[in-house]
């Protein structure tokens, strides 16, 4: 353009080249106090900047973290009050059974035992004893046993060059005890033994289900033949019974049922012993079987008041019991039960039952603290702060507590049997309600200090990058101050112009 050829004098492209600084430094100064920050993109300063935009990417992670914590402080807020009514509950249950301790007691009851003789009960064990042996050197002794029909283990002992009795029971004993492991029973089931001081060897069933087959004698004396030890389960057979059918239930009133399955299967019965061991679970009452009677008592500090036996085909036979005869009037007579007492036992399970309803209820955003669920609280952006608070479950079960069946607050045991479980419940609930209020000042700790760092961070990021408006004000006003002498000046460069261009 034509304008590109126009020759200004130094003094006023002095001054317009300061006009143009000037409005260049308002530009930059109007546009501070417009976003309020001196650095608004990388290219005003780098480092500033992307220091800046990092502080305030961690302040927002940990700004979306306070949620979280505040969901959290919800959940064990929600716990808490689910366990002050839990504790509420639980008191009221042990006024109730307080006031049952206190009401009158039902009129005592008279205990008595019944026993039953069975025609074919008393078990017989198996044992054989061999003739004695020659005590001789370098010489091999042997025989073979066949355990419950596990198979054929052979027992043998070779003496040495002074063999002596002593010795060769010895090692037969040691032989025997291999033989015993390989047939899968133990050395409580069978042994071997030496009759007296003489050189007679003697093997012995120590239970009544042990059968055992010897054979193969050479030179230990063993007689060979088949020994069978009989059982209660052999008598029940014997008797028209069914390995792993026949069965006895025991019904005892205001306890429990059980019924008792004989065979050689896991948990069933074959033995006089593992019958008596089986009965020995039966709350209220006391059994023993022993020969040829079975005796059974209702233990006089229980409630129960009455014991049913139903016994099947051949155990009937054994035991001596009559299939469904309920022995009610053989074995105790009762007066009756206090109804004050009985009231209060409903209004017991009552709030037991209230209990389990409360604790599946007492849960917030998904997560039951007392009902097993546990709760992760996460402190800081990357996952590396966090804190586990474990759940627990305190319905009924879990706090030791049950329901009362039959006719139990009729007894004062009973009752100070409950009254000891709800003790320990309210200490249980205590003791967690305390673990729950020191997470909750944990977490409200750690909510805090998030607070307080966003703030800080925040407050770095914005002095790297915000301008000072009282600082560009003044800037501003001192560039319009420069630029109007700039104007003015520029305005005498012309006119100084003007009258050199007339002298000529």
């Amino acid at each position: 353009m034509a304008s590109n050829n126009i020759t200004l004098s130094a003094g006023v492209r002095q001054n317009l080249l300061s006009l143009q600084s000037t409005a260049q430094l308002m530009s930059l100064t109007q546009n501070r106090l417009a976003t309020g920050k001196k650095v608004n993109s990388a290219l005003d300063n780098p480092a500033n900047f992307f220091t800046s935009q990092s502080l305030n990417n961690r302040a927002s992670d940990l700004n979306s973290l306070l949620d979280s914590i505040g969901q959290a402080q919800q959940t064990l807020d929600a716990a808490d009050k689910g366990l002050s009514s839990l504790t509420k509950l639980v008191e009221s249950a042990k006024s109730i059974a307080k006031q049952a301790r206190q009401a009158a007691q039902p009129t005592t009851n008279t205990f008595g035992t019944i026993t039953l003789t069975g025609t074919s009960q008393a078990e017989t064990l198996a044992s054989v004893t061999g003739a004695s042996f020659t005590v001789a050197n370098s010489t091999t002794y042997s025989f073979a046993i066949d355990i419950n029909g596990a198979g054929a283990q052979t027992v043998t002992y070779t003496s040495d060059a002074s063999a002596t009795q002593a010795e060769i029971v010895a090692g037969l004993q040691t032989s025997f005890a291999t033989a015993v492991t390989a047939s899968g029973v133990t050395s409580s089931d069978i042994a071997l033994t030496q009759v007296g001081s003489t050189d007679v060897i003697k093997i012995d069933a120590l239970k009544a289900d042990i059968d055992f087959v010897t054979s193969a004698n050479s030179g230990s004396g063993v007689a060979n033949g088949t020994y069978n030890s009989t059982s209660l389960l052999d008598n029940i057979v014997a008797a028209g019974g069914t390995a792993g059918t026949s069965t006895l239930t025991l019904s005892v009133n205001g306890g429990q049922t059980q019924t008792v399955t004989f065979g050689t299967a896991a948990g069933q019965v074959s033995t006089q012993a593992e019958l008596n061991s089986s009965l020995a679970n039966v709350s209220g009452l006391t059994a023993s079987v022993s020969g040829t009677v079975s005796s059974f008592v209702v233990a006089s500090s229980s409630v129960q008041n009455n014991l049913t036996l139903t016994a099947s085909t051949g155990v009937t036979t054994a035991l001596g019991v009559s299939a469904s005869v309920d022995q009610d009037g053989a074995l105790i007579s009762t007066t009756g039960s206090d109804a004050t007492r009985a009231s209060l036992q409903a209004d017991f399970n009552d709030v037991i039952g209230q209990i389990d309803a409360l604790a599946k209820d007492a849960s917030y955003n998904g997560i039951n603290l007392l009902n097993g669920d546990n709760l992760k609280v996460v402190f800081n952006e990357k996952g590396t702060s966090s804190l586990t608070i474990s759940g627990v479950t305190f319905d009924s079960a879990g706090l030791g507590l049950s329901t009362v069946s039959g006719n139990g607050f009729q007894s004062d045991a009973t009752i100070d049997s409950k009254i000891t479980e709800i003790d320990t419940a309210l200490s249980s609930l205590r003791t967690q309600a305390s673990k729950f209020g020191s997470n909750l000042t944990t977490v409200q700790t750690r909510q805090e200090f998030t607070k307080n760092l966003v703030a800080t961070l925040r407050s770095g990021a914005d002095s790297l990058v915000l301008a000072d408006t009282n600082e560009e004000g003044a800037n501003l006003l001192a560039l319009q101050t420069r630029q109007q002498l700039s104007t003015t000046a520029l305005s005498l460069s012309a006119q100084a112009d003007q009258a050199v261009l007339r002298l000529f």
